[in-house]
């Protein structure tokens, strides 16, 4: 508000500055030249007085202009804090109880026995045992074998061959060219527009009390005990003990044995022989004859087919809309007044005379003020001569004049609040059919000739050298080695033992009970209550303000050009190579092999066995039995009772005070950058027409409006600041002149 108030007053300021430097200039245009009598006050005859003139002047006009600024926005982030609360804990504590307890022992007593038993003692003893070996002799002997000796022998063959050779063909095909054309596409984009909003939320605030807590302390008492308790004492006492040793003695045993003896035999064996030979045999053999045969192929071509589709696009559109807006303009005007300067000499303002008459002198009261002086061109002798020597500062006049008055344009102003129509244009987007054209491709199927390379199956005969075998049965002389069982005796050596009674002394450890005394510590817990202040950690919810950005996207027409491909169909042709066979008779020569038997001698040994007899020196065992006696100690269990004491172990259940660590998610408030866009009111120079008129013709069409670009601007786009429309006041040449150049 303050604001408009002082652009007010500075455009008026300024109205009123230029109002009298246009008056001052009325001076300057050599007065009223024609000779006419000076406009009185309220004429309008517009024969002598001066036409309005346009000029122009450069103004400041406050413009919207849209900049993108970056704001700091409150964000809320969230940090993790550990923080220690205290929590009961349980635990058992362990005390030591001292009970007794009576039981049973079987206390072990060894005793002694004679027992009788009966001993098998091994007896060896030594006999001669003869026996026959067979002893290997190795010869050579002379052996005829049979070998089949393949020969082999060069024959000549004739065999057919297809032999291939190349063919050049054309053929003509149709191939999809492609080309590319563009296509202009209109296509809705998505635009971010940044806004923001207030929303509360609620925070969980942590606290911390303390209270007072009661817990039970379970506090150690050690006291000194005294214990009886039983010792075994081991001692060492010297036994005599008999025991039982088997002595070994030699003994020998003959024993009888089987040989068997080998020896050979010469016997005639018969075996069969494979002997190879040809025969001449006609074999049947198929070949594949290669042949050309047209077969029709059924091929797919692409076929281009122009479709014309019709579609929808979003057109946008600027509609003027009318709406009624408030202004106030300033609608005074200049009018002439009459102003008493005085008898005494006239100021002077930039080299003009200020309110003056517009002549140069100063009237008479008799001269009835400028309008009846005749001017400057004829004065009156009572006025004065005009000028005086061009003199306008510090002229004195008021000896021939008397009192001046003067004639001032003086600017009223007139303010005036009225309805003005302002159109603004809004986009509306509507949907508009369009055609367009789409080249698609449609499928055809056709049938040509092509060259198919088959074989047909010929079947011919040839002779085929084929090696058979026939089966012979022949006899031979082999040497047969067979064995004979013979029955042999030999003496051996037997190891026996017999069981002799001996004694020893043997140390034997024996233990005594003795009853011995100690002192303990035996340590017992007290129960006491005690008291302590504990921190427990609360939450209050506490509800918060803050300022959230969004994004609202508007949508919004582009378009861009399109690549569209597209085919068009050539014909072509190629060269391809055809490959065809023709049959030729060829001759090779053929290794053929025959079987031929040859008879060969080689040595082969031969082992034959003599039989001889041997004696070896063999020893036996017998077993005999004998009775012995020996001591037999064994244990009896005697019960006893007695009494022990001991320690047993109890649990009390404590609780405790334990500190937590735990983790809470504690708000921080951050500042962070955030782009957004903002319209501001930048300041223009621009050039404005400025009308001048007459003192008493002051027409508001004359008056050119200061600032009436930024007003309206102001007004459509909603800001109060800078929305104030000065009028410019109307630019008058002087104070009643009415032929100024």
């Amino acid at each position: 508000m303050k604001a408009q108030v002082l652009r007010y007053l500075l455009g008026v300021c300024a109205a009123f500055v230029f109002a009298i430097n246009v008056q001052a200039g009325c001076g300057e245009c050599g007065g009223c030249a024609s000779g006419s009598s000076c406009i009185s006050e309220g004429s309008m005859s517009g024969a002598g007085a001066c036409g309005p003139t346009v000029s122009y002047q450069t103004q400041t006009v406050m413009r919207n202009q849209m900049t993108t600024e970056t704001r700091m926005v409150p964000a809320t982030t969230y940090q993790r804090q550990t923080q220690t609360r205290m929590r009961n804990v349980t635990r058992r504590v362990a005390r030591v109880q001292t009970r007794q307890q009576t039981y049973t022992v079987n206390v072990p007593q060894t005793q002694y026995r004679t027992e009788t038993y009966d001993v098998q003692v091994c007896v060896p003893y030594t006999q001669e045992v003869p026996y026959t070996v067979q002893v290997p002799v190795t010869t050579q002997v002379a052996q005829n074998y049979t070998v089949q000796v393949p020969v082999t022998e060069q024959r000549t063959e004739t065999y057919t061959v297809s032999v291939p050779y190349q063919e050049t063909r054309t053929q003509t095909y149709q191939v999809q060219v492609p080309y590319t054309e563009q296509i202009e596409q209109t296509y809705t984009v998505q635009v971010p527009v940044q806004m923001t909003r207030e929303e509360s939320y609620q925070v969980c605030v942590p606290y911390t009390e303390n209270l007072e807590q009661t817990y039970t302390v379970q506090v150690p008492v050690t006291e000194t005990q005294t214990q009886t308790y039983q010792v075994s004492v081991p001692y060492t006492e010297t036994v005599t003990q008999t025991y039982t040793e088997n002595v070994p003695y030699q003994e020998t045993m003959t024993q009888t044995y089987s040989v068997s003896v080998p020896y050979t035999e010469t016997q005639e064996v018969p075996y069969s022989v494979t002997v190879p030979y040809t025969e001449q045999v006609e074999q049947t053999y198929s070949v594949q004859v290669p042949y050309t045969e047209m077969v029709d192929q059924t091929y797919t071509v692409q076929v281009p087919v122009q479709e014309t589709r019709t579609a929808y696009r979003n057109v946008t559109k600027c509609v003027p809309v009318t709406t009624i807006t408030t202004r106030t303009r300033d609608q005074g005007s200049y009018q002439c007044q009459m102003v008493e300067v005085g008898s005494g000499s006239m100021g002077s303002y930039g080299g003009g005379v200020i309110g003056g008459s517009g002549c140069g002198c100063a009237p008479a009261p008799s001269c009835g003020g400028c309008g009846s002086c005749g001017g400057c061109a004829a004065p009156a002798p009572s006025c004065g001569s005009c000028g005086d020597g061009g003199s306008y500062a510090g002229a004195s006049m008021g000896a021939s004049c008397g009192p001046t008055y003067t004639y001032r344009q003086v600017y009223v102003p007139n303010l005036v609040t009225e309805q003005v129509p302002v159109t603004t244009y809004q986009q509306q987007t509507t949907q508009e059919p369009y055609t367009y054209t789409v080249t698609s491709c449609t499928t055809q199927t056709q049938v040509r000739q092509v060259p198919v390379q088959r074989c047909r199956t010929e079947t011919r005969s040839r002779m085929v050298n084929v090696t058979r075998y026939n089966t012979e049965q022949r006899t031979r002389t082999v040497n047969v080695t067979r064995t004979r069982t013979e029955q042999r005796t030999r003496d051996y050596t037997v190891t026996r033992y017999r069981a002799e009674q001996r004694t020893r002394e043997v140390p034997v450890t024996r233990t005594r009970l003795e009853d011995r005394t100690r002192e303990y510590q035996v340590t017992r817990m007290t129960t006491e209550q005690r008291t302590r202040s504990v921190p427990v950690q609360r939450q209050r919810m506490e509800t918060r303000t803050r300022t959230v950005p969004y994004t609202v996207m508007q949508s919004e027409q582009r378009s861009h050009m399109v690549t569209v491909q597209r085919c068009r169909t050539e014909d072509r042709t190629r060269d391809y190579q055809v490959t065809l066979t023709r049959t030729e008779e060829r001759t090779r020569t053929v290794p053929y092999t025959t079987m031929t038997s040859e008879t060969r001698t080689r040595m082969v040994p031969q082992t034959t066995y003599t039989t001889e007899t041997r004696t070896r020196t063999v020893t036996a065992t017998r077993m005999e039995t004998q009775q012995r006696s020996r001591q037999v100690a064994y244990t009896v269990n005697v019960p006893q009772t007695r009494t022990r004491t001991y320690n047993v172990t109890v649990y009390d259940n404590v609780t405790e005070q334990v500190p937590e660590t735990y983790s809470v998610c504690v708000p921080v408030q951050t500042m962070r950058a955030v782009q957004v866009q903002v319209c501001r009111q930048v300041p223009t120079t621009v050039t404005v027409p400025v009308c001048s008129a007459p003192a008493a013709y002051s027409a508001p069409s004359y008056s050119a409006p200061v600032m009436s670009h930024g007003y309206d601007a102001g007004m459509s786009s909603g800001h109060s600041e800078g929305a104030i429309m000065h009028s410019a006041p109307a630019m008058q040449t002087g104070a009643g002149c009415t032929n100024c150049q």
